[in-house]
């Protein structure tokens, strides 16, 4: 009977501690499993649009035919967590509106905690674009699927209206030219075609790409003036000749990806009628083994073609790119390798005659500081010895019309003069050009 009572009661004492033991550990666990969603939570990130702007060139808050108007916004992250992979999607509530052109996807990179992006995206509108509202969907995507909330943008159109403006014979829109009277005979000037040729001078807009590298890490050295160049040609082009359109990489922003993605954009954006104008200010490589040229980006850590920008890829840009005139303008070492084949180009004169002809051709030039040779990165005031004489000549320049070829021929002998370089000036082959000549249109006339 005692043994009977024994096994019962330490039956009962085990059963009691087992139980015992499964509560304490199954509070441990949901105590645990709290605390990792707690922390989980407070280091998720909150991503916000604020600050949301459109800002367009005349200021009517109306997108207007042949006209590049801007949407600005802040995306901010007042989370506790990192934002990683952030991206814009930008996309039109009725995707049948036809004639505006823009970025659909933006990638932005990673957003710390309590830090924030100026996001800045250019609209431009052709001819196509009708009277009416367009609708925006701006949308914020994070990797982990932590988007901020949607917005809408409503922004007014207008479609084109023909307006002559006629500024000492460069025709901006279509004009109708009414039949001329003459005493006597006839036109004095017929089979000339002096009076056609002045008025079919249409100038369309100016697009600048502007690079510049002074960051490198890996086995590439630092420079010290590429970025400083690189900022002073866009001050000088923006304050004295038409650009209406300016993209700029700097630094670390200036990697492979990101130089590919503005030509692409390039592409994309410009029409017939406009100009193009590319400077790059940084390294440059020649592999002996390929015989080929490159850029080298910010994000070039080692002596590898795969991390470069090839002269065979800026060739097919620069085919691609639908513009009247482009001009490459390449400070880099052995950048002088993108002219391969014999060209020729229409002589100059400085005659009104000249800068019609020249404007009417196509154009692909590019200026090199230097052909298969190593060029100087120190020089004067802070520049490189080819960008000092480059902004010297364009600082002094006082003619209305200022082409590639003087350009090239007021800086060539200094710079040869002032170091061991020999800058080069030819159109780049079988890329499109036709014998015209890139043309620098001062503002102040």
């Amino acid at each position: 009977m005692k043994t009977k009572i024994f096994i019962i009661a330490l039956i009962a004492l085990v059963s009691y501690s087992y139980g015992q033991e499964k509560v304490i550990t199954g509070k441990s666990k949901v105590k645990k499993l709290f605390v990792e969603q707690e922390v989980i939570k407070k280091l998720l990130p909150n991503l916000e649009i604020k600050e949301q702007a459109f800002s367009d060139r005349n200021s009517n808050q109306i997108i207007d035919a042949y006209e590049t108007s801007e949407i600005t916004f802040k995306i901010v992250n007042s989370g506790e967590g990192s934002a990683s992979g952030v991206q814009v999607k930008l996309s039109l509530a009725d995707p049948d509106i036809k004639g505006l052109k823009f970025d659909e996807v933006i990638y932005v990179g990673d957003i710390k905690t309590k830090e924030s992006k100026n996001i800045t995206i250019p609209i431009i509108a052709t001819k196509e674009i009708q009277t009416g509202s367009v609708l925006f969907n701006i949308e914020i995507l994070e990797k982990n699927g932590l988007d901020a909330r949607p917005l809408t943008m409503r922004i007014e159109t207008q479609e084109y209206t023909p307006e002559v403006t006629v500024v000492e014979g460069i025709k901006q829109e279509e004009e109708v030219v009414p039949e001329t009277a003459y005493r006597g005979v006839g036109d004095p000037l017929k089979g000339l075609n002096i009076s056609k040729e002045r008025s079919e001078m249409i100038v369309g807009d100016y697009f600048a790409l502007i690079i510049g590298i002074d960051d490198y890490s890996g086995t590439w050295t630092p420079l010290r003036n590429a970025v400083g160049d690189a900022k002073a040609i866009k001050e000088m082009l923006e304050s004295k000749y038409k650009f209406e359109h300016f993209r700029t990489l700097y630094n670390r922003l200036a990697t492979r990806e990101n130089i590919i993605r503005e030509l692409e954009w390039l592409v994309r954006n410009v029409q017939e009628d406009d100009n193009v104008f590319i400077y790059y200010s940084g390294h440059g490589e020649f592999k002996k083994e390929y015989n080929k040229g490159y850029w080298v980006p910010a994000d070039a850590t080692e002596e590898s073609t795969y991390q470069y920008v090839s002269n065979n890829d800026l060739q097919t840009f620069l085919s691609s790119i639908k513009s009247k005139h482009t001009l490459l303008i390449s400070d880099a070492c052995f950048s002088g390798d993108i002219f391969r084949g014999k060209t020729i180009s229409i002589p100059f004169e400085d005659t009104e005659r000249y800068y019609r002809d020249v404007h009417a051709k196509l154009s692909r030039q590019a200026i090199t500081s230097g052909g298969i040779e190593p060029v100087m990165d120190g020089g004067r005031d802070g520049h490189s010895v080819f960008a000092y004489y480059l902004l010297k000549s364009l600082r002094n320049n006082n003619k209305r019309f200022f082409d590639a070829f003087s350009l090239y021929n007021d800086i060539r002998i200094p710079v040869i003069n002032n170091s061991t370089q020999s800058p080069i000036l030819q159109p780049v082959k079988n890329t499109g050009d036709e014998g015209g000549q890139f043309l620098f249109i001062r503002k102040d006339f």
